[in-house]
């Protein structure tokens, strides 16, 4: 009986067909772990929602040859059995394409620091699209983190930050070429013409590709409105219907009432931040408040925190931002 049995059991093993009972098995005194590919899911909170397919099929023959050379940190088994993958979702991607079943991983619970962690490298990967990292900057909000140490964490500036936290803010339409990728920046000068001529900037969308958006071709799209807007604007009179341009309806204005020698003209203008950076800190000047002198200005560090006069010789100015 017991000869059966142990022939029983190495049939078993043999086949495979043991490897769910004893895949938290630990191999090395690190804590790392050998997990069947199978019980490993992705974290559906995961920033990163794209692969570039011949960067994960590279990766996938380097596993083929070398094996998985860092382990993957997923959470512990839920109550189905399944582990959540905290790091390293790409590794575990190219392990199935590389026919691996099993792939060394490290067991973690996930705490707020860890998720930090998560999120941070997610961002510092170059192949993440505009949308993924806005959505990932929105998740570290989320978890309570300031503007400032999320800057400190990516190694930005605060204006970046503000940039990509508004894309979530931003029209569908403008999402959508955050989910194509087009740059932040090129974002940021978008939706402000938005709120100045919306059907332009649909316009603008529908003509362009998203790899053709860029600062420059939206910077050539203001210049155009701003052509537009500055351009004079013909009418007729009834009695003569004589072309009268704007300039001249304003000079027989002035002829009539004498009142004034040009039309008022009142732009919707945005309301914007000014950023500096003094030392290694970033703040927002503070255009309302007057320094004590004339070589100085006020300057709003920690989003109002501390408030300091700074002299103008120890500033230097970083960005613009609209709020």
């Amino acid at each position: 009986m017991a000869r059966s049995l142990t022939s029983t059991l190495d049939k078993l093993a043999a086949s495979g067909k043991l490897d769910k009972f004893t895949t938290d098995k630990p191999t090395s005194p690190g804590g790392t772990r050998t997990i069947e590919i199978s019980w490993i899911f992705p974290d559906p909170d995961q920033p990163r929602r794209v692969f570039d397919g011949d960067r994960l099929k590279s990766l996938a023959d380097s596993i083929a040859e070398q094996g998985v050379l860092q382990p993957i940190t997923v959470q512990p088994a839920n109550a189905d059995g399944q582990h959540l993958i905290i790091m390293g979702e790409r590794r575990w991607r190219a392990a199935q394409l590389a026919e691996l079943t099993a792939i060394p991983a490290i067991i973690r619970e996930p705490t707020d620091e860890l998720r930090a962690i998560q999120l941070t490298e997610n961002v510092q990967r170059a192949d993440l699209t505009t949308m993924e990292i806005a959505q990932a900057v929105d998740q570290m909000r989320k978890d309570g983190k300031k503007r400032p140490e999320i800057a400190r964490a990516l190694g930005w500036n605060e204006a970046e930050v503000s940039r990509f936290a508004a894309i979530l803010a931003m029209p569908d339409l403008l999402q959508d070429l955050a989910q194509q990728n087009v740059p932040s920046r090129a974002l940021a000068d978008l939706n402000a013409l938005w709120k100045k001529d919306e059907s332009a900037v649909q316009d603008f969308v529908s003509a362009n590709s998203a790899d053709e958006i860029s600062r420059v071709s939206v910077a050539n799209l203001r210049t155009s409105l701003v052509a537009v807007e500055d351009a004079p604007q013909v009418q007729t009179t009834k009695d003569t219907k004589e072309p009268v341009t704007q300039a001249n309806s304003e000079q027989t204005s002035v002829g009539q009432t004498g009142s004034q020698t040009a039309a008022a003209v009142n732009p919707t203008t945005d309301v914007v931040a000014i950023l500096c950076r003094h030392g290694d800190d970033v703040g927002r000047i503070l255009t309302d408040r007057k320094a004590s002198t004339n070589t100085a200005i006020m300057v709003s560090f920690k989003d109002g925190a501390r408030i300091e006069e700074i002299s103008l010789s120890d500033i230097q100015l970083t960005d613009v931002i609209e709020l």
